[in-house]
Formats: structure tokens, C-alpha cells, sequence
């Protein structure tokens, strides 16, 4: 988990430093995956790539081409499955925190609110 939590700050250190390039017209929505957001899922532990060789159905990551907004109809169980994945994600930059700042279980259960004296 640590050499997660490192790598993680690398990408940060690496965005923070090149901000200017990453804000410009020229650097886009594919780049910015490709370099920051899938690279940073990884390190959580989630196949980006597919590497298991699931079905599209079991995919961690399943990557659209494009979203349509406006007209197009949504898949009903889309809001629920990506806010399962948000959840997910949460409890693990949680995990990763907690671990960067050494917390105990006492602190940990006050931060998450489960505090029993």
C-alpha cells in the first residue's frame, strides 16, 4: 500500500508541476486518462486495462468513446453502478490516508464517526 500511496503523490507532484500545460487547449480528456486517471485507479487496485480478460460486463473499467448528453437515453443502472464505484473509491483514498498519516483504529473510528467509549 505504500508504494500505491507514493506513486499517487507522484502523479500529483507531476500534475501540480505541469498545471499550465495540462489547463491549455492543446492537452485533452484522452491525455489527461491516459496520464493522471488511469494510472491513479491502478494504483487502487482496479483493472483498468482489463488484464483479468472479464466480459464487458465484469470489466472494473469499461472506457466510452464518447458521452452523449441531451437527447440520448441513459442506461437505468448507471447512476447506481457509478456510485458504487465512487464509494469504492472513497474508502480507498480513505484506506490510503489514513495509512499515509500512521492513524490507529480509535482514530480512524472517530474520523468515520463509529466512536464508542
Amino acid at each position: 500500500m505504500a508504494e500505491a500511496l507514493c506513486r499517487v503523490v507522484e502523479l500529483i507532484k507531476t500534475f501540480e508541476r505541469n498545471i499550465d500545460t495540462y489547463r491549455s487547449q492543446q492537452y485533452n480528456e484522452a491525455q489527461l486518462r491516459r496520464e493522471f486517471i488511469d494510472p491513479f485507479f491502478e494504483e487502487l487496485g482496479w483493472d483498468v486495462t482489463n488484464k483479468a480478460g472479464h466480459a464487458q460486463a465484469y470489466k472494473d473499467v469499461i472506457h466510452e468513446e464518447s458521452i452523449k448528453i441531451g437527447a440520448a437515453a441513459r442506461d437505468p443502472d448507471e447512476p447506481p453502478k457509478l456510485q458504487r464505484q465512487i464509494t469504492t473509491t472513497d474508502k480507498q483514498i480513505d484506506k490510503l490516508v489514513y495509512e499515509l498519516y500512521n492513524l490507529t483504529e480509535e482514530e480512524i473510528s472517530i474520523i468515520e464517526g463509529s466512536y464508542t467509549r
